[in-house]
């Protein structure tokens, strides 16, 4: 867990470093807006919704997300992604916990068709409707960012709704764990599918489990690892499973 730790750090750190360095023609899988000042790469979602409104196909934004999800599923949900860190450190405020629904983890696949592709489509890359106008880390990378230097104390009705949806998100977070992943990330609706078939494996031990149910305890997406290795599954052969790693560390069979 550590070392994830670490490394989330350090991915906040360094995609948010650029002071005019820019690699914007490169898709990183994660939920982090390009529009922010310091922003290394693009957001898949942000190029998904422009291409969408000027009817146009993103063969290498799509491309490029798709290859690196058959390579490694959702590892950069659980280790690169800087939202998925902050929904980590929130979830460990103390308060009563909360289990979501399993039908919730639905949802984010109608917000990827809905608002990252068929409104845009219809309406227009500026409409209103797109996930871009509610999304959380833009809110907090761009739109919070733009308030204090404008020091403006009026702010339009787009903006509130967009700070209040951050703030919905940020709460229900803290009560139940990655519930922005599992239920309306659009980034996760695109890797889940590719979960399935990445080369990126957690191996846990099949032949001397001790059923001690310590990977269920630790589990961020609530998956059950413990039920995959009795079938002798893969443990991150699950769509809501971010392959955080965290399921083989506290095995105390020490899987290799």
């Amino acid at each position: 867990m550590i070392k994830r730790r670490i490394t989330q750090i350090l991915s906040l750190l360094l995609l948010h470093s650029s002071w005019r360095p820019e690699l914007k023609w490169f898709c990183n899988p994660v939920l982090s807006c390009h529009s922010c000042v310091l922003s290394w790469f693009a957001c898949p979602i942000g190029v998904y919704i422009h291409y969408s409104g000027y009817h146009l196909f993103p063969f290498i934004a799509l491309g490029t997300v798709l290859l690196l999800g058959i390579v490694f599923g959702k590892l950069f949900c659980g280790w690169v992604c800087p939202f998925g860190f902050l929904q980590d450190m929130l979830h460990k405020i103390p308060t009563r916990k909360l289990t979501l629904p399993k039908w919730t983890s639905h949802l984010k696949y109608l917000v990827l068709v809905l608002m990252v592709f068929l409104i845009p489509f219809f309406l227009g890359e500026e409409t209103m409707y797109s996930f871009c106008r509610i999304c959380p880390a833009s809110a907090l990378q761009v739109t919070l960012p733009n308030i204090f230097t404008s020091r403006s104390l009026i702010l339009p009705l787009a903006t509130l709704v967009k700070l209040m949806v951050l703030v919905v998100v940020l709460l229900g977070v803290i009560f139940s764990r990655r519930a922005f992943c599992k239920v309306l990330c659009p980034i996760g609706a695109i890797l889940a599918p590719l979960n399935l078939l990445s080369f990126w494996k957690v191996k846990l031990p099949t032949d001397n489990c001790i059923s001690c149910d310590k990977c269920d305890e630790v589990c961020p997406s609530t998956i059950s690892p413990s039920s995959r290795i009795a079938k002798g599954v893969v443990s991150n052969r699950s769509l809501d499973c971010i392959v955080c790693h965290d399921c083989r560390t506290v095995c105390p069979q020490k899987a290799k």
